[in-house]
């Protein structure tokens, strides 16, 4: 393979003879390590700090309010500090995310079907993509129908000076609930639905031979709010609006309504230029809605990032989620399948896999091992999971062994007699009880914290795919 001068550079060694790669760094880095292990102050600090002294910017999601204060150290010690973006509760920063996907660069700009999946992905932050098939999966694809249609019913309409998130919610609310209040003279005249088809109508005519797909897309929803919409029954229209305005509502309260549907200061595209971007608003400190807003922000970021041209703007970025379980989603899984050729390095970090399955919902096994399967370096810290050490154990595989064994025998005509025989036997290579005595770092372990690296299709300096080593938390 041609040597590429960016991908092979080292940003650090994990041994005397084993560096660790940009280009190691760009197929994802997945950390497993029970409580206290030491997996965030020993891999992961070395892995930020390397990531900055690199050069790279990134997306840095929060779970705990201290994260920010880390990263701040992290910024101060590689001199980045002046490339660091926090985005918090102030509003000193903003992003209005839907007026960024209908102005952005490129050709899907403003397609309603973009939008309709960001918002599944925040549905699935909200709800732990516990919706599966059957009944579920209609709820999903009912909001699905009327967030497109929300969103199309729209073509005609200015949106530079308004705010559209507010504005689909009110549309969504101001619906015709049935045939009779949507022929009730006083409900029309103050219908806001009824207001954008009307004045739309007009300028559809005047525009239709410009743009005939624009004046389909519009028919189509006109045809959705005025007839299929009203036609429901109570109890499931209900639920289908409940559905779209229980996600929603997350961005329509202080300080989200301030940050995410006003201005733009911030944009996914800011980390090309070596800016990192620590989203400060903590799930520990504001639940769902903080989680909601770190996931649309990830998701835009991943499509931002995709979309870049690497010949134009060659340096990687990453991106970094402790407590990864906080903000998985399925497009995780597509965008780390091709994280190499987007040079984004991925760093997930969490205590072990059923953190992962309680999250994924339905098929929660098969999800979890695709989305693990799709990061290249694992790194093992102290696990007392039996599961997560169990999968460890098998990832780096079985090896014939020799075992030996001994028995001791006596007779009255010769007296004592030792045999020794030997056996092999296909055994792991290292059994899961291994990964329960790793050094946890502190004062106690001169501050080194213990991990076994393993890097699909690498042989490391011990002739093996894995690896032992430590990370100095002082380093």
């Amino acid at each position: 393979m041609a040597q590429d001068p960016v991908l092979d550079h080292v940003l650090f060694y994990l041994t005397r003879d084993d560096s660790f790669t940009i280009g190691q760094a760009c197929e994802g880095v997945q950390i497993f390590g029970g409580i206290g292990s030491g997996k965030s102050s020993g891999s992961g600090a070395t892995l930020a700090r390397s990531y900055l002294q690199a050069g790279m910017g990134g997306l840095v999601l929060c779970v705990k309010p201290d994260e920010r204060v880390t990263w701040q150290e992290y910024a101060r010690q590689t001199g980045r500090e002046d490339d660091l973006i926090i985005f918090d509760s102030s509003g000193n920063h903003q992003f209005n995310f839907l007026d960024y996907e209908m102005r952005r660069p490129g050709a899907g700009a403003g397609y309603s079907n973009n939008i309709v999946r960001l918002f599944t992905n925040i549905v699935e932050a909200i709800e732990g993509q516990k919706s599966g098939g059957g009944d579920s999966q209609y709820w999903i694809m009912a909001m699905q129908q009327l967030i497109r249609n929300a969103i199309d019913i729209l073509g005609y309409t200015d949106l530079r000076q308004v705010s559209l998130l507010p504005l689909l919610y009110r549309i969504v609310n101001d619906a015709p609930r049935s045939l009779a209040q949507l022929n009730d003279p006083d409900w029309r005249a103050r219908s806001l639905v009824n207001k954008i088809i009307t004045d739309s109508l007009a300028k559809r005519d005047a525009t239709e031979q410009e743009d005939p797909w624009r004046a389909s897309d519009f028919d189509a929803a006109a045809t959705y709010w005025m007839q299929e919409f009203p036609m429901l029954d109570e109890r499931p229209r209900s639920g289908i609006i409940s559905q779209f305005t229980t996600m929603a509502d997350n961005f329509m309260r202080r300080p989200f309504r301030q940050l995410f549907c006003h201005q733009t200061s911030v944009m996914p595209e800011d980390s090309i230029q070596r800016k990192i971007i620590i989203m400060d608003l903590p799930v520990k400190e504001f639940s769902a809605a903080g989680r909601a807003s770190q996931v649309m922000m990830k998701f835009l970021w991943q499509q931002a990032m995709e979309r870049r041209s690497v010949k134009k703007n060659p340096r990687p970025v990453f991106l970094w989620a402790d407590e990864a379980q906080n903000f998985i989603s399925e497009y995780d899984m597509q965008f780390q399948a091709t994280a190499r050729s987007s040079r984004c390095c991925t760093v997930f970090i969490t205590q072990n896999m059923p953190n992962y399955y309680a999250e994924m919902g339905t098929h929660a096994v098969h999800r979890t091992q695709s989305l693990v399967g799709n990061f290249a370096t694992k790194i093992w810290h102290a696990n007392s999971d039996f599961e997560t050490n169990e999968k460890a154990a098998e990832t780096i595989g079985k090896t014939w062994q020799e075992i030996m064994g001994s028995s001791e025998s006596a007779t009255e005509s010769s007296g004592a007699s030792i045999t020794t025989t030997r056996s092999q036997v296909f055994e792991y290579e290292m059994p899961p009880q291994v990964f329960t005595r790793l050094r946890k770092g502190g004062y106690a372990n001169d501050f080194n914290v213990e991990g076994i690296v393993f890097q699909n299709g690498r042989i490391f300096s011990n002739g093996k795919t894995y690896i032992r080593t430590a990370f100095n938390q002082r380093a």
